[in-house]
Parts: structure tokens; C-alpha cells; sequence
């Protein structure tokens, strides 16, 4: 089945053309029922299945027992990209709705056919406790599973191997492995997913129309003349690169006027006199208020500073700027969860924690919630007549995902979708989406400059001393760990990768100024914990060094949020 050459067509009146344009599509169409169903043919043989499955348990046996096989320039790994690229293109396939063969056009369509991201959901508190097992490979036979499931495990198992294609050919991951960025990113690692980014990045800022974006502010009034300035240009101008002078100094800007400028005006954003921002409770991330209404031009406000974030993440400057989590997922378009209240409130999350796993009908609590605010106080429905319906053993449930998505989400909805608007019009949301918030807080800051021996010099000890063998190991492995993993580190024991200004001497935590701290754990079976809060490491008593290390990277990894299916 073909479609005619336009380029043979002689002289043709518009109506004729629109006639050949829809028989072509027409044709288009049943050309791809046809392909479809080819595939569905393939993918329901049987022995077809079973070699996906064949590859699957050999990956993993090669994983726990030969992880030296896998390596970049091993004859096994050579052999098995053909077999998973094979396996990917034919999954991409099968699940394309649209066939766009131009790389180009293909990241053109996306951005702008994609809708923008509205706020965040919340997920159901038993689907954040029970995310379930992926099948062992033993059952994975007997479960006959169908494709999408078989996507999942294939690409979960081969994660090292996907890792390694990619670090050698970033381009896979918008050609045959792109089916992997859009389904399951989560299984990339930061700088694959770091290079993808910057390569869209690249593809979006050769679209520019414009040659350069010059603005001239003062650094007293850096904000609001930065707004003046900004905030009428269209998307396309504010892709043009982007020079800043400063009003009465000499100079041209090379770079480090730009870089200076990105790290001023984000601080001058949390400035309390423009009421754009809360800090949590430790005063150490922010979040929108859900007051910042007493500014008239808030909403303005909040979709300059999304512009101003996208700009930064687009042309790859940091800011000294940190969020809280649930708004970081608010920008990626991931669920939030009833945990990520602890990064806001850690006295109120262990309250909310406390409902779920005690009685509370004595508590004679209902669905409403008191806000008082400039001497006012109001009380607030969670659902339609709130106030006047008890939470009981069997509805606490939904009371604790309504107060947290009231909390972090719906009172602050206009101005978390002005800062998307702003936001999207320079940085699509699919893109974005690949990493996890942690990840998205290291790209908008930066890697920290993080300085062992003053967090040494910092450190208390609880059953545990500075010569206790665990803890001279536990300062010995992360000595080991580069730039990037002591920044997922303090990310773990800290909920931020945010450094104070004064040295870790002065580490904030829920009773002001909290120094980082290791505990003893007496079960050396468990993995380490971390009480963020507090900045606060529960360390178990390992019997050697390698053990501690495999454990406590096991546990940083953990740590991080993934995409748990409840989208």
C-alpha cells in the first residue's frame, strides 16, 4: 500500500487537494491497522514470548552472579543490545499512535500538540503503602504476561544494560530507545537523563527567532525591573540568549553577568515583601502561599518566576533557589503523596501518620481545617458540608489525602498553574517529566560544593563514638562518592541538597539549628534510615566496611521517588 507522490501533481484546485489529502489519510490509516495487526500477531507467539523471557532470566543471572559481564566492552553486552534494541522499536511500535518519521517535526509535534500540566493528584494512601512486588523470575513464565507488562520487566531487568547503550549514544534515547524515556525514565540514570535533556534542549533553542534578549537592571530593583522587562516578551524571544547589564557599572556581559543575575533575582523572589512564598517549617525550602493574593499582581508574579525557572533549566544556569517536594512534583506532573507533608510540616506529618495507624474516633475530628490567617479565622470544608461529617476507621483515609492535597495542592492551585503557564511556554512538560524530584532540585540549584570535613567537624554521635569502627567506615565510604552521589547523600539525611552559607555549623532542621547526627541501629539486617527532620542517620551496627557500603548506597537509591503506577 503506497501513497502518491505529490510531486507529480500538476495544477489542482483546493478542494481536489483537501479530497487527495483525506484519501491519503484514509490510506495512512489502514496502513496502520495493517502494521498493528502484524504486531499483535508477533507478539502473541509464542516462542517470540518466551525468547523475550529466555533474555530476561539470562540478564538477571548475569546481574547477580556476573555483573562484570555487563560492561561497556564486553563480548555479552555487545550481543544483547541488538536483541533489547529489537525488543524496544518493536514496543514503540506497537504503541505509536503517530507515525512521524522526521526526528524534528517529531519533538515539534509533541511540544506543541501536548497539553500543558494542570496541578498535581494525590495519590490513595494504600497505593502509596502498598506499591506491590514486580514478579520474581521464576513466575514471570507462568504469568504469561501480556506486552505491557512484559515492557516493564524487560526494561526494568536490563536497566544496566539500557544504561550503558545510552551513555554511548545519547541519541538512542530519541530514536529507538525513546520509548524508555516516555514510559519508564525512572530507570535512567541522572547524566543520561541530564544529556537527553540538554540535547532537546539544543533542538528547541535552534528554533530561536530571535538573536539575543538584552535587558538593562539595576541590582537594587532587580526583580521589578527584570519583570518590566520579561514579562511581555512571547516564548520565542525568550529563547534568544539572553545579555544583562547592570544600570551604572562598566562591562560586557561574557557569561558571568547572566550567571549573576539568575542567582540575584532568585533569591529576590522569596523576598517576604512580595508574599510570593512560604518557607516550610524548617525555613529551608519554599512553597507558593496560599495568601499571596494580598499582592494584586501575584498571578503575573508567579508565571514570571516559572519563565524565570524554565529559563535557567533551558540555557543551563543554576539558581539559588530550593522548593519544597510536593511542589517540585507539581512541576514534573508527578502524584504527590501523603508523605511529602513531612518535607513541609514534620510535626503535622507525624500527626497525619499517627490517624492512620491508631483509632480515632475519640478524636471526634471532621473534614474541615482551620486557617487563620491576619487575624481571621476561617474554617475551611475539605468536601461539600465537611465540617459536619466525623472521620471514622473507615473514611480516615480520604480525610488524610484531602487535608494534604488542601495543603499542598488545592489552596495554592492558581498560583502553581500560573507558574506552569509560564513554565511550559519554554520548556515542554513531557521533557521535564523524566526526572524525580530530587533530581529536578539538582538540576534548577546545582551539585553542592559539600565539604566533608566540616560536616565531620559538624557531626554528633548517639550511642556511637568519632572511633566506633562503623563510623570510621561510614566517613570512608562516602569519601568514595563523587560530586554527584554526596549530593544524593545529603539529599537522604537532610530532605535538601542545600548547603547553608555558613557551613554545616549552622544545618537548620524542626527545632532551628540541628546538627547532623548518627544513631545506632541495633538491627544490623535493616537498611539505614533517615529522619530528615532532624538531620538525623540511623546507622545499624554492620560486622565489615563492604557491607555498611552496600547498605547505605542501597538505601540513598531507595530513597529517591520513583514512578509508583498511580499516575
Amino acid at each position: 500500500m503506497c501513497i502518491r507522490d505529490r510531486s507529480t501533481w500538476g495544477p489542482n484546485t483546493d478542494s481536489q487537494q483537501k479530497q487527495d489529502t483525506e484519501a491519503d489519510t484514509e490510506l495512512m490509516k489502514k496502513a496502520k491497522e495493517e502494521i498493528n495487526r502484524s504486531f499483535q500477531d508477533l507478539l502473541l507467539d509464542e516462542e517470540l514470548n518466551n525468547f523475550w523471557i529466555n533474555v530476561i532470566e539470562l540478564v538477571t543471572i548475569l546481574n547477580d552472579h556476573f555483573p562484570s559481564a555487563l560492561t561497556a566492552h564486553s563480548p555479552i553486552f555487545a550481543r544483547l543490545q541488538p536483541i533489547l534494541e529489537s525488543f524496544l522499536i518493536i514496543y514503540k511500535i506497537f504503541n505509536e499512535e503517530e507515525v512521524v518519521e522526521d526526528r524534528r517535526h517529531r519533538v515539534t509535534v509533541r511540544r506543541d500538540t501536548a497539553p500543558k500540566k494542570a496541578i498535581s493528584k494525590i495519590a490513595n494512601v494504600d497505593l502509596v503503602e502498598n506499591q506491590g512486588e514486580q514478579p520474581s523470575v521464576l513466575s514471570i513464565r507462568d504469568l504469561k504476561l501480556e506486552i505491557n507488562d512484559l515492557f516493564r520487566v524487560m526494561v526494568e531487568r536490563n536497566r544496566k544494560v539500557i544504561n550503558l547503550m545510552v551513555k554511548q549514544n545519547i541519541g538512542l534515547l530519541s530514536d529507538s530507545l525513546n520509548i524508555v524515556v516516555r514510559k519508564m525514565p525512572q530507570i535512567l540514570d541522572f547524566e543520561n537523563k541530564k544529556k537527553h535533556f540538554r540535547s532537546e534542549m539544543d533542538t528547541i533553542r535552534g528554533e530561536r527567532h530571535y538573536r539575543s534578549l538584552d535587558i538593562r537592571v539595576s541590582r537594587n530593583n532587580i526583580f521589578q525591573d527584570s519583570f518590566a522587562q520579561l514579562a511581555h516578551k512571547s516564548a520565542n524571544e525568550m529563547k534568544a540568549k539572553l545579555h544583562v547589564n547592570f544600570i551604572g557599572e562598566e562591562g560586557e556581559d561574557a557569561g558571568g553577568l547572566t550567571r549573576e543575575w539568575f542567582v540575584q533575582l532568585s533569591r529576590e523572589i522569596f523576598n517576604p515583601d512580595y508574599a510570593l512564598f512560604k518557607t516550610n517549617v524548617n525555613g529551608v525550602t519554599f512553597m507558593p502561599s496560599p495568601h499571596s493574593n494580598v499582592n494584586q499582581h501575584h498571578l503575573q508574579y508567579f508565571k514570571f518566576v516559572g519563565r524565570i525557572v524554565a529559563k535557567a533549566l533551558m540555557d543551563n544556569h543554576q539558581l539559588d533557589a530550593y522548593f519544597t517536594r510536593s511542589f517540585y512534583k507539581h512541576i514534573l506532573g508527578q502524584p504527590l503523596t501523603y508523605h511529602d507533608m513531612e518535607d513541609i510540616d514534620p510535626s503535622y506529618y507525624k500527626n497525619l501518620k499517627w490517624i492512620l495507624e491508631n483509632d480515632v474516633s475519640p478524636l471526634e475530628l471532621n473534614f474541615s481545617y482551620e486557617d487563620n490567617t491576619f487575624d481571621q479565622h476561617v474554617i475551611i470544608d475539605l468536601i461539600p458540608n465537611g465540617r459536619n461529617i466525623l472521620v471514622t476507621e473507615e473514611n480516615k483515609q480520604d480525610y488524610v489525602r484531602e487535608i494534604c492535597y488542601a495543603k499542598m495542592a488545592k489552596d495554592i492551585k492558581a498560583q502553581i498553574e500560573a507558574f506552569l503557564d509560564g513554565f511550559h511556554e519554554l520548556i515542554p512538560a513531557h521533557l521535564i517529566a523524566i526526572f524525580d524530584s530530587k533530581e529536578l532540585e539538582l538540576m534548577i540549584s546545582g551539585l553542592p560544593d559539600i565539604d566533608l570535613q566540616d560536616l565531620k567537624d559538624n557531626t554528633e554521635y548517639h550511642n556511637y563514638s568519632r572511633d566506633s569502627a562503623q563510623v570510621k567506615w561510614f566517613w570512608e565510604v562516602i569519601e568514595t562518592f563523587d560530586q554527584q552521589s554526596k549530593a544524593a547523600f545529603l539529599q537522604f539525611v537532610t530532605g535538601t541538597s542545600k548547603v547553608p552559607l555558613e557551613g554545616f555549623k549552622a544545618l537548620r532542621g524542626i527545632g532551628g539549628v540541628q546538627r547532623f547526627s548518627i544513631h545506632k541501629a541495633y538491627d544490623s539486617n535493616r537498611l539505614p534510615t533517615a529522619h530528615t527532620c532532624f538531620n538525623q542517620l540511623d546507622l545499624p551496627e554492620y560486622p565489615t566496611k563492604e557491607v555498611l557500603m552496600e547498605k547505605l548506597v542501597l538505601s540513598i537509591n531507595e530513597g529517591r521517588e520513583g514512578f509508583h503506577g498511580f499516575r
